[in-house]
């Protein structure tokens, strides 16, 4: 009976991935880029190269449609055709506040937000042109989202403060930093971007890169950056996940999180798959179990202490096998196409 209890509490609690289809619309997912002050020429390159690329990869890799993807920049004249505003604490007030009058309740939001940062006891800042915007700052502004799934990854310096500021229910929050006091310039900001473009951030190749795979990559890289050139790490990414505000360290410390970010994507399904599902329904019934069993997964985990171990494995098992089997046919489905 406890096995069966918990069982349905799995299934019962399950809710749909951010972006997933549920019959009476096309949730989908916003991506807001806001790239800060460089304050030096090579840094003010650097960031805005990192966020023309993640917003290139957004739209062309991974098919998010443009209207849906806002870049702030610190100096909008360098690409007037792609940069909505300049990079404002007010622009980005006002780019949350659209992107959530148009957001769908299922909708998913991602905020990456690119630069330097600043900190100072608990509290973390990026810097901005005019005020700078911190974790309560953006707390407030995001008060704007009723049920949409909202990720925030923060890749500055002495960003660690906005895991606090901003843990909640619904809320994925990654910085590049433990705490504020790590203020040495970052390196995660760069892998982060290159896991939307490297093949390699996609581990379990279903032709997708969630949000716990990016992090995961990332984080790999840059301690790997650190031991290639003989330093001592000093920037630890940290990834909460709705609303635990403990946060798992880099590298790969994902017990209590990544359940929610393992079904973060910026699209539900590969681009080629979703455009051959829209004239195949048997195609698009399997992607529908795809996530049903990715979400089963995913909350069976979050249960694991509270069941007897070998029920959990026996479940777990039977759960990744029938998973495998739905990759498989939708593969095949692919391969045919």
């Amino acid at each position: 009976m406890k096995r069966l209890g918990v069982l349905l509490a799995v299934f019962s609690l399950a809710a749909p991935a951010p972006g997933v289809s549920q019959g009476s619309g096309a949730p989908t997912t916003h991506l807001i880029v806001v790239t800060g002050l460089g304050g030096q020429p090579e840094y003010s390159d650097l960031f805005h190269t990192q966020g023309k690329s993640l917003m290139g990869a957004a739209e062309d890799r991974w098919g998010v449609p443009r209207d849906n993807i806002v870049w702030l920049a610190e100096a909008p004249d360098r690409d007037p055709d792609l940069v909505s505003d300049r990079s404002t604490k007010e622009a980005l007030e006002a780019a949350i506040l659209s992107a959530a009058s148009r957001a769908g309740p299922s909708d998913g939001v991602m905020i990456v937000l690119i630069g330097h940062g600043s900190g100072e006891g608990d509290e973390s800042k990026i810097n901005l042109p005019g005020p700078d915007l911190s974790g309560g700052d953006l707390a407030e502004a995001l008060g704007a989202f009723s049920s949409q799934t909202v990720a925030i990854v923060n890749t500055a310096s002495a960003s660690g403060g906005f895991v606090q500021a901003l843990s909640g229910e619904r809320r994925i929050v990654v910085t590049a930093t433990r705490s504020p006091r790590e203020k040495e310039r970052t390196y995660f900001g760069s892998y982060f971007v290159d896991a939307y473009l490297d093949e390699g951030a996609d581990v379990d190749k279903d032709e997708r890169v969630s949000l716990l795979e990016a992090f995961q990559f990332a984080s790999g890289e840059v301690a790997r950056r650190y031991e290639r050139d003989n330093q001592m790490l000093t920037e630890h990414a940290l990834l909460d996940d709705n609303g635990d505000r403990e946060g798992s360290a880099a590298p790969g410390a994902t017990q209590s999180d990544g359940a929610l970010a393992g079904r973060f994507f910026l699209v539900s399904t590969s681009k080629s798959v979703a455009q051959q599902a829209v004239d195949d329904p048997e195609l698009a019934a399997l992607l529908e179990d795809k996530t049903r069993i990715e979400t089963a997964i995913a909350r069976l985990r979050q249960l694991r202490d509270t069941m007897d171990p070998a029920a959990y494995d026996a479940e777990l098992e039977r759960l990744v096998l029938e998973l495998a089997s739905v990759n498989r046919q939708i593969r095949d489905k692919g391969d045919r196409a």
